[in-house]
């Protein structure tokens, strides 16, 4: 071996590590004491899910009723309002990733170049008489492999 790195290795066996200060030990011993933080983990992952149930929810029809005989009644009926009627105004794919993977053999002994490309596609629905909207995120992937010859 080279003299340099001999005495390199000599010096740092002698190394020792330095105690930690009084204030370290302390602030690491109240952080220990102290009771754990509940995170609500499960409340913001529930948001999304929320949204989702109640756009399909919102999308479904309302069934047709038979219509019934009219009966005599003292008190005014309040008029039915319709279900919010949602279409959609956009979609759009965002790129996020794109990865090339190299050759790969295929199950026929063909070699090929593979490309992954991760993107987000995002539509919006919007209720024309309510101007509400509702939007939808889903993160998608896609794999491209082209056949190569080498000639």
């Amino acid at each position: 071996m080279d003299k340099e790195l001999l005495e390199l290795e000599a010096e740092l066996k002698r190394l020792r590590p330095v105690l930690p200060s009084r204030e370290l030990t302390a602030a690491i011993g109240r952080d220990l004491a102290a009771p754990p933080v509940r995170r609500n983990f499960w409340a913001w992952a529930a948001l999304p899910l929320a949204a989702v149930a109640a756009g399909v929810l919102l999308l479904q029809p309302t069934p047709k009723l038979a219509p019934t005989p009219a009966v005599a009644q003292a008190t005014p009926v309040a008029p039915v309002t319709p279900v919010a009627k949602f279409k959609p105004v956009s979609a759009e794919n965002v790129l996020y990733a794109q990865s090339d993977d190299g050759l790969v053999t295929l199950a026929d002994g063909t070699t090929a170049l593979r490309y992954r490309s991760s993107y987000v596609d995002t539509i919006t629905w919007k209720n024309p008489n309510t101007q509400a909207s509702l939007r939808w995120s889903v993160p998608r992937t896609e794999e491209r492999v082209v056949p190569v010859s080498f000639q």
